[in-house]
């Protein structure tokens, strides 16, 4: 499993991490992380713009000096789910820059 990082884009930039998620193996779909507050003006850029794929990424937020990055994914009825959970949180994790103090989640919402 490998997948190309532009190296000129910001640490934990969320349109690199949802193209390093969906290339792992297994994983089917990225959907919207549960809805937060942080979340509306995604959601409100998605529905003016027209583009569902603003929603449909790994979400970065930071709040009291913690930075948390999570997923919702699908995953392919032919890989093992657990194991391409793991994959996705060791992917995640390995792009945390040293001395940040985050947190990754990754929820899988549908194996199909």
């Amino acid at each position: 499993m490998s997948a190309n990082v532009n190296e000129d884009a910001q640490p934990l930039d969320e349109d690199v991490l949802t193209a390093l998620v969906v290339a792992v193996h297994g994983v089917s779909d990225v959907f919207p992380p549960a809805l937060s507050l942080a979340q509306v003006s995604y959601m409100l850029t998605a529905v003016v713009t027209g583009d569902p794929e603003r929603l449909d990424r790994v979400h970065v937020s930071s709040a009291g000096g913690t930075t948390t990055v999570a997923v919702r994914l699908g995953t392919s009825i032919d890989a093992a789910t657990p194991n391409t959970a793991k994959q996705v949180a060791d992917v995640l994790l390995a792009q945390i820059p040293d001395g940040l103090d985050a947190t990754v989640t990754v929820q899988v919402s549908r194996i199909a």
